[in-house]
């Protein structure tokens, strides 16, 4: 049996005549911190929209645990044990900070119409109350729990999708451009804050980012894509003096 918690083996995505990413093939093992890169339009996204059930691969095969989640739904992918934050904030609008977390606690609910509606279910809606009590006081956002979730400081609505994600109780938490928009003191601040999430929830954690300075402190390896395309695969030092890794960023000089 595979000691990796997920598995990507040869996946590919294609709309209409574009490959957005090509026969790609990585894996994580528990605990680690694996980051993907790439320049924009890379392919980044769309391999975590697979891995999510967000699409459904044109090719290729991917792995949770050993068990196939190709093609599934996103609900049934989060109830397996994977959980995320996007690029482009997605919280619950018209919700509080606690609204927000204690929804995502429902997944886990094991109530269903009749105890709920019978009061059946007082000893679980308290226990999730009181974890998502938890939650917010280990990020830091206990005190602003009654504030609607979207008039939170930018940096703040970062970190209350994290703690939406923590609260499904995943295995595996993919973290989309986590830092896009923070300044450098809070950049500091949320590596500290994947580092500990990680050790404290024993996470695996798969992060894509363009802060290169978050991605080398945090990551044990580091896969790298550029039009779909894996070019580099290895840990930060490995990363930071690949030549293919260099052009990429940086271009080369048609001479």
């Amino acid at each position: 049996m595979s000691d990796h918690v997920l598995e990507i083996s040869n996946l590919t995505m294609r709309f209409g005549g574009v490959v957005a990413v090509d026969n790609f093939s990585m894996s994580i093992d528990k605990g680690e911190i694996v980051a993907l890169i790439g320049p924009n339009g890379a392919g980044k996204t769309t391999a975590f929209n697979a891995v999510t059930g967000v699409y459904t691969p044109t090719a290729g095969k991917i792995r949770l645990l050993g068990q196939d989640i190709t093609g599934k739904r996103p609900d049934q992918i989060t109830a397996r044990g994977i959980a995320r934050t996007f690029q482009n904030i997605r919280l619950f609008s018209g919700m509080t900070v606690f609204e927000n977390v204690l929804t995502a606690h429902h997944l886990r609910r094991t109530s269903n119409l009749f105890s709920a509606t019978f009061r059946l279910n007082a000893a679980e809606e308290k226990s999730q109350r009181a974890d998502t009590e938890q939650l917010l006081r280990y990020i830091g956002l206990y005190d602003l729990k009654d504030e609607m979730a979207t008039s939170l400081p930018y940096g703040k609505q970062r970190l209350l999708e994290i703690v939406r994600a923590l609260a499904t109780k995943p295995k595996l938490l993919l973290l989309d451009e986590p830092a896009a928009g923070m300044n450098p003191q809070e950049t500091d601040e949320l590596g500290s804050m994947i580092r500990r999430i990680r050790d404290e929830f024993q996470l695996t954690v798969f992060i894509i980012e363009h802060h290169m300075n978050l991605v080398m402190d945090i990551s044990d390896r580091i896969y790298v894509i550029e039009f779909g395309k894996q070019i580099a695969e290895g840990v930060p030092e490995e990363i930071q003096n690949n030549p293919a890794v260099i052009a990429a960023y940086l271009g080369v000089d048609d001479e």
